[in-house]
């Protein structure tokens, strides 16, 4: 039923016929230097709601009456205004200038506005800058093209989820992304977390816990070819109006819409071709610690050397393939001749193929909008966008196929990984449920997949009765439907083996529901110099999770995948719910178009907290000040923009953070009770006050330019959840307030237009970021908090204590004196560990991160490059110490060697003024201790720095007549060509947990992650 109604509306906006005639058509060709056509710039009417969009010509047409003026804008171009007179072509050429204080830029609210009128840091990407990349997941070709953002993605596998962060991490435990905003509503951007899975039960022996599992983040759906813009707003003083969800940032996109001129369909492709970029090397010196016959004792390599003729296979470059992934975009759009109405229409297909055979993503997105002028003060616009995924990901980590296939003995050929009758062929005496997976086993018997229905429909009204103002309501839903299927095989080491066979099939079925109302005030003139002009608005947002999991264990056929094959079953409901209702207001002040003061107040009521202290305001203020403008003596030399900014913002909490849920109890009497987490009746609010300075510099006429920004945020009362508290209170987590944290930061955007010449431009965009966080308090005076999750491997973890990094790494790290020398062992000659979690100076936190783009046409050709500089930060390289461990890196080749490690022995007097020196002889070959256990802390690599190509796109424009196209063009796009770093590991871009990990999660914690593949491809594009 819902479907044939919005079928019906839909054929009603597009064969609505005009209402009022008007008195011409004019016709004409908007432009940029050179004559390049330019497409999607809005026309309107001044002083009406009649607009429409130049085609990708850059033709448009509208009627219009003799006297009235045409307005002509594009985001990130120099406005134009054109009186209409009796002629009825009119053409525009638009400027877009390295700094241009009038440009037109989508502000929170999706408001447009000038550029000097925003006292806050906010920066534009084009979706074409986007889309051509060709990379599937839309947030991974945000990195190094906006200063202050940061994109981790967890492997380079079809699926992998990405997390992003806008100005550091500020949450010890919670959420440190931003609001995803589609065209005026709110997206869900989850990632799936492992703690609703039948497995991850309480008290579970088979739990995932977020390690090696990883589920796409939700706002990968977007078809980034539909992307028209893509707007950051970076702190909590520019995305104040969006409120708590806002508190980290928000991106605004918006969508393509029909264009105006005549009909028409353009279809485009991307081929690309995916390889392996690095290999870990592994010695072939020394061989299996022990052996009888075939089997070897363990997957250790501490024994004799191989023999001089040993053969040995390359398991490890023949288990990757070349990935071959193809995207196809197929789009209708137009409008009517008199503008009032416009269409588009998309298909996209994706099928991206995996370096890891077996492993892919494919993926359809339909979309469509449409809108209508009904009458003069009536527009209406609905747009649809449906979402069907399919996704077959592998489980990672310690376990995985990466780990296996590097421990595998280079003797046997891994490929050969079952027996004449079909089981898993085995290697070593070990027992079944502890020998390593065979790589091959791994992706062919155990993984995930993953199946995705969405539909996000947004149905939008501006009703103008007034010259004075306008109102426009949203109403909007987002629901999918995820089907995930995760399998260990019964032959599988561990739970698999352990359990004979471990099913989770979990169905998460989500609805987000959206209404904001927003009434704008346009500009009332106070005095002749002073304006006023506003908004009020109210926003609604009920959303609701339910996932349905069981765990099924105890095959019966070993090959057959189906919960009904399992005979020990554990379902397992859980449930998310959350209403959140804000109002908001805002003023802005202008006065003579140089001095702006944009004063805002949000009052937010959420369900997750407390009644008694559910609802909180918070406001915010900015100011611009045009110094050229105040002071027209400037304008020879440069143009100058100051900006200062206050906000403040509060962040609720989880659903049923402060009142868990009740669960079955088991114990004698049964009935329901808490689980693991304790109640918190007192949980409150946190808050943030955020502070943010800049200046906008022009020089040379515009083709110079600079944006400079300095921010302190400092959040208190900050809600840490999953607090282990005294066992003594009947719980073992709580979720509690009292935490503090600082974040600082510069950000410098320096753009400049190098060449502007006819037939040759070259432009360059840099952004540079410097960014601290800082933990200032832990609740109750806690020593330190960690995020068990991101405990991967060994024995560290994203621990943070007061004083230290928000981004910091704690372990059981080697014990050292009151000089800071070494303690060693008097009995061993090795090195003490100590048995707590301690900290030792490590920060993943980069010193600054650097993104420059060169944009240079030359005739018919264009190349886009995107270079990503990173400088400091520290990266734990646990694959290299597990291999070390066990005898496989190149570093364990001197394990004859005699050595005396330098230290102080452990024998009272090690903090005297005279400790006693170490002379113990050791010798791993005697000592495999020396190796198996080795610290951490030797695997933390510290300042890590990198010099990435990111991505680099060589277009040429086709000849119109070659394929009798409108325009038509080819190009070749290189993503992730190479890397220059130091780090040791595969890539220092890494995520040992998914996206679904709060905090700083696990970013630059490395254990058996598969790194980014180098990619080429090749894509057409033709317009008809």
């Amino acid at each position: 039923m819902k479907i044939r109604v919005l079928t019906a509306l839909l054929g009603a906006l597009v064969w609505t016929t005009p209402a009022v005639a008007q008195d011409k058509v004019v016709t004409g060709k908007v432009s940029r230097e050179a004559g390049v056509p330019l497409s999607g710039v809005t026309v309107i009417v001044k002083g009406t709601n009649t607009s429409t969009q130049t085609n990708t010509s850059g033709d448009y047409s509208i009627r219009v009456s003799v006297g009235q003026t045409l307005q002509y804008r594009l985001i990130g171009y120099l406005p134009q205004e054109r009186n209409v007179g009796s002629g009825n072509i009119i053409n525009v050429m638009l400027d877009k200038a390295a700094a241009n204080l009038d440009a037109m830029v989508v502000t929170a609210l999706g408001q447009q506005a000038v550029q000097r009128s925003l006292g806050v840091s906010q920066q534009t990407v084009a979706g074409a800058d986007i889309a051509q990349t060709g990379r599937e997941n839309f947030i991974n070709g945000l990195q190094g093209r906006v200063a202050g953002v940061e994109v981790t993605s967890t492997s380079g596998l079809p699926g992998a989820s990405s997390s992003i962060t806008i100005r550091g991490v500020s949450s010890i435990s919670g959420s440190n992304q931003p609001l995803v905003i589609v065209d005026g509503l709110p997206l869900d951007n989850k990632t799936t977390n492992t703690n609703v899975l039948g497995s991850d039960a309480p008290g579970s022996q088979t739990a995932f816990n977020n390690r090696g599992l990883d589920f796409t983040n939700r706002a990968a759906d977007i078809n980034p070819d539909d992307i028209e813009s893509l707007v950051v707003l970076k702190g909590p003083e520019a995305a104040a109006l969006y409120g708590i969800d806002a508190a980290n940032g928000a991106i605004v996109i918006t969508t393509k819409r029909g264009q105006a001129g005549t009909g028409g369909f353009t279809y485009s492709n991307n081929i690309r071709m995916d390889q392996t970029r690095s290999r870990p090397e592994l010695q072939r010196v020394y061989g299996p610690t022990s052996q009888a016959g075939d089997l070897l004792g363990s997957f250790s390599y501490f024994g004799a050397p191989y023999a001089p003729n040993t053969t040995f296979y390359d398991n490890v470059d023949g288990f990757f393939q070349t990935g071959v992934s193809q995207q196809h975009n197929l789009t209708f759009s137009g409008a009517t001749a008199d503008s009032r109405i416009n269409y588009r229409l998309g298909l996209a297909v994706t099928d991206q193929e995996s370096v890891i055979p077996t492993l892919g993503l494919n993926r359809v997105n339909l979309t469509g909008a449409t809108g209508a002028q009904v009458k003069d003060w009536l527009k209406v616009d609905l747009s649809m966008a449906y979402t069907k995924s399919k996704n077959d990901q592998l489980i990672g980590g310690v376990g995985g196929p990466l780990i296996g296939l590097l421990l595998w003995p280079q003797t046997d050929q891994a490929s050969d990984f079952l027996t004449p009758s079909g089981q898993r062929r085995r290697i070593t005496q070990l027992a079944a449920g502890g020998e390593t997976d065979n790589p091959y086993f791994s992706i062919n018997r155990n993984g995930r997949e993953d199946k995705n229905e969405r539909l996000v429909a947004n149905l939008g009204f501006v009703f103008t009765p007034v010259k004075w103002g306008s109102l426009r309501f949203n109403v909007g839903s987002d629901g999918y439907t995820a089907e995930n299927l995760i399998l260990r095989h019964p032959e599988s080491a561990g739970a698999g083996f352990n359990n004979n066979g471990v099913l989770d099939v979990a169905t998460d079925v989500t609805r987000s529901i959206n209404t904001q109302t927003i009434l704008q005030i346009n500009p009332i003139k106070l005095t002749s110099r002073l304006k006023l002009s506003g908004l009020v608005g109210n926003q609604i947002n009920d959303y609701r999770s339910q996932v349905n999991a069981i765990q099924g264990m105890q095959f019966l056929d070993p090959n057959f995948v189906s919960i009904n094959n399992t005979s020990m079953r554990a379902p397992r409901t859980t449930l998310a719910q959350r209403r959140l209702v804000g109002v908001y207001g805002q003023a802005t002040f202008n006065w003579s178009d140089y001095w702006f003061v944009n004063v805002a107040g949000r009052n937010d009521w959420t369900s997750t907290i407390p009644i008694e202290r559910n609802s909180f305001f918070y406001p915010s203020i900015n100011t611009s000040f045009v110094l050229d403008d105040a002071f027209p003596e400037l304008k020879k030399t440069l143009t100058a923009r100051l900006r200062a900014a206050y906000a403040e913002v509060g962040k609720d909490a989880r659903p049923y953070a402060f009142r868990p849920a009740l669960e079955y109890k088991l114990t004698t009497g049964g009935g329901y009770g808490y689980g693991f987490t304790g109640p918190n009746v007192n949980l409150r609010p946190e808050f943030a006050k955020s502070y943010e300075y800049g200046a906008d510099l022009g020089f040379f006429g515009g083709r110079l330019g600079l944006d400079v920004t300095t921010y302190r945020k400092e959040t208190t009362d900050q809600i840490v959840n999953d607090i282990r508290g005294s066992y003594g209170t009947g719980f073992i987590l709580f979720n509690l307030n009292g935490a503090s944290t600082r974040n600082t930061g510069l950000e410098i955007t320096g753009r400049a237009k190098m060449v502007n010449r006819a037939n040759f431009g070259w432009d360059i965009i840099t952004n540079f970021d410097r960014s601290r966080g800082r933990v200032l308090k832990l609740p109750n005076e806690l020593p330190e908090s960690y995020v068990s999750d991101t405990w991967l491997y060994g024995n560290v973890r994203n621990g943070v204590q007061p004083g230290l990094s928000t981004r910091s790494l704690t372990g059981l790290f080697y014990l050292r004196n009151n000089k800071g020398d070494l303690l060693i062992d008097p009995t061993t000659g090795l090195p003490l560990r100590s048995t707590a979690f301690i900290d030792a100076g490590y920060d993943r936190q980069p010193d600054w991160t650097m993104g420059i783009t060169n944009q240079v046409r030359y005739k018919n050709f264009t190349m886009s490059m995107l270079w990503d500089i990173r400088r400091g930060g520290d990266v734990f390289n646990g694959t290299e110490q597990l291999l070390t461990s066990r005898g496989l890196t190149n570093r364990t080749l001197d394990r004859d060697q005699p050595r005396v490690i330098d230290g102080v022995l452990r024998d009272g007097r090690e903090n005297s003024d005279n400790p006693t020196r170490n002379s113990i002889v050791v010798i791993p070959a005697v000592q495999n201790g020396y190796y198996t256990a080795i610290s951490e802390e030797l695997f933390i690599e510290k300042d890590i720095n990198w010099l990435r190509l990111r991505d680099v796109t060589i277009r040429y424009a086709l000849p119109a007549s070659l394929l009798k196209a409108r325009d038509a063009s080819v190009a070749l796009t290189m993503t992730d060509l190479f890397v220059f770093t130091n780090y040791s590991g595969l890539d220092p871009i890494v995520n040992g947990n998914s996206a679904a990990v709060g905090g700083s999660g696990a970013a630059g914690i490395d254990v058996g992650n598969f790194p980014i593949p180098r990619g080429i491809a090749f894509s057409l594009r033709v317009n008809y």
